[in-house]
């Protein structure tokens, strides 16, 4: 694929009323309604003064979908664009523009995840390609551009310098025999040996000031950083002292298995943590290759005790909405950011309750760090009265008793269920839900402005319930979570926004209960997988717990 790619204009950068357009329905100056324009766009949702606010959808003429935030009329915050194409971007947005960090899953399979800048790839970032290759490093106005690590899907790998997604300047290309080939490209083509480096010197700097790697297979390095590759193809890229890797430093093991951490004697020595190919982590101390102690995360508690109590008479939901899919230290994964921000479009639906922006935190990749998780349930969840529901929904890697969020280090940074069980049990709030799409974790036009009875008649079915702890998780305690590129979605978050939507609702009542949601999540997950993932239901609650409202 051309990586010089750029879009198309699109409709609605910046919305303008005119006398020719009318307000299909709802309140289009200070509130939720339907407004359609003379080239056939219709939006859907939320007005301040006139103009196009906080959060709504989209429907371009020419078939494109926006939906996610507004803010004086532009595109702005977090939203996600569906192309008529069928191409998909989740992500940032400035002014109409994708920028900030998003990603984009094209028609043809390929994927990109990174920096956004004026409509195109720009900065850091990670290009998977349809046919295995994948690319990691740096681009520019949409192309392969500074530098980056190629990994061929036939074995081969180039790491080195780019311009215009071509191989240029120095670089190296290991086939997958093992051979080496070190030098100078130009326009994607080798054109000479590398030129000799001096050893006091630590690395070479390009053009774009970033530092590539001595080699220190052919050049003696005394001291500083390198990359040194074993006669069984691993691979050192760290410290050197006398001429030998030594000190900190990444050593990626030819059967896949990655280490990374203190290393003398060419083998682990003093504290790391190993990543094996079997998904397995590992942190210990060791010496000359064995573990001799393994390490304890420490684990920080964030606790606010300045949070005031939202006291009302009526019924509220409180929500924090997580979804992790860019990891450091764990294989990314491909939609879980884009099933947050559905649960988060959810919630703000009327199925989901409406919730306002100041009972909703929604923190995706980056944001989802684990200080930032706990702040932020502290901060929502605390503010629940008696009345109330808590809601959280979480989507991304886990292990057996945590899920991982996006600073997890291998060992450290861990969000364990009990800190969460504890978060739930601080809050004063009736009702407290949560959803889990991790590993080991136990039609568009059709919508109008929001119907107000039934949300009145959803609300009102928390007050008929006795409340308690629900916990719907994707998976049993031995199982993983599974992704499908069919479904572009987690496949347990993609029957649960199903079921949420109206098909667990099996009586037909016109609410959908814990109790109905998890008999069709349950259902639907352990058909789809053929009984490889199955949903599980924990806690103490009333089975009746209302969950969605269906109008």
């Amino acid at each position: 694929m051309n990586l010089q790619w750029s879009f198309l204009s699109i409709l609605g950068t910046f919305l303008t009323f005119n006398l020719s357009a009318q307000c299909l329905d709802g309140n289009c100056q200070n509130g939720l309604g339907v407004y359609k324009y003379p080239s056939g766009a219709i939006y859907d949702g939320k007005f301040q003064n006139g103009k196009i606010a906080n959060y709504g959808t989209l429907f371009f003429s020419n078939g494109n979908v926006y939906k996610g935030q507004w803010q004086d009329q532009f595109r702005q915050g977090q939203g996600e664009l569906e192309y008529a194409n069928g191409d998909v971007y989740s992500g940032g947005f400035q002014k109409g523009k994708l920028q900030g960090k998003g990603a984009m899953s094209f028609s043809n399979g390929d994927r990109y995840e990174g920096d956004w800048y004026q409509d195109y790839m720009h900065g850091e970032g990670v290009y998977a390609y349809n046919n295995g290759d994948r690319y990691e490093g740096d681009f520019e106005k949409g192309a392969i551009h500074g530098f980056g690590v190629m990994n061929y899907h036939t074995g081969s790998k180039y790491a080195g310098h780019w311009r215009n997604s071509l191989k240029e300047g120095s670089g190296t290309y290991t086939k997958s025999n093992g051979e080496i080939v070190n030098g100078e490209w130009s326009e994607g083509s080798f054109t000479g040996s590398a030129r000799q480096q001096s050893n006091a010197v630590n690395s070479t700097t390009n053009s774009s000031g970033k530092k590539s790697l001595r080699d220190c297979n052919n050049i003696l390095c005394s001291s500083g950083k390198g990359q040194f590759t074993y006669s069984d193809g691993s691979r050192w890229v760290g410290n050197f002292a006398n001429g030998k890797p030594h000190g900190k430093g990444i050593c990626f093991y030819a059967n896949g298995d990655r280490y990374e951490g203190g290393w003398a004697k060419h083998a682990p020595h003093g504290q790391g943590v190993m990543y094996y190919t079997s998904g397995r982590v590992y942190g210990a101390k060791w010496h000359y290759g064995r573990p001799i102690e393994e390490l304890k995360e420490k684990q920080t508690k964030f606790t606010d005790n300045s949070v005031k109590v939202d006291n009302s008479s009526e019924v509220k939901v409180w929500a924090v909405v997580v979804g992790v899919a860019g990891y450091t230290h764990m294989p990314s994964l491909k939609y879980t950011d884009d099933d947050a921000y559905q649960i988060y479009a959810f919630l703000k639906s009327p199925e989901g309750g409406a919730l306002p922006d100041n009972q909703v935190k929604v923190l995706v990749d980056d944001l989802a760090t684990r200080e930032n998780i706990i702040k932020a349930m502290n901060q929502t969840f605390l503010k629940a009265d008696e009345n109330d529901v808590v809601l959280m929904y979480f989507s991304g890697h886990g292990l057996n008793g945590s899920f991982l969020p996006f600073d997890y280090d291998g060992y450290r940074n861990k969000l364990m269920h009990t800190e969460i069980q504890q978060l739930f049990d601080r809050s004063k709030a009736k009702h407290k839900i949560c959803f889990a799409d991790a590993c080991h974790s136990g039609s568009m036009l059709a919508s109008k402005a929001p119907s107000s009875a039934a949300i009145k008649k959803y609300y009102g079915a928390f007050q008929n319930s006795y409340g308690g702890t629900a916990l719907l998780l994707s998976s049993r305690a031995n199982e993983f979570s599974l992704e499908d590129s069919g479904l572009r979605q987690g496949i347990y978050s993609h029957f649960l926004i199903k079921g949420l939507k109206g098909l667990a609702d099996n009586n037909n009542n016109g609410i959908v209960t814990v109790k109905e949601l998890y008999n069709y999540v349950h259902s639907s997950v352990t058909k789809y997988t053929n009984y490889v993932q199955t949903p599980t239901l924990t806690g103490k609650f009333d089975p009746n717990m209302p969950i969605a409202a269906i109008r």
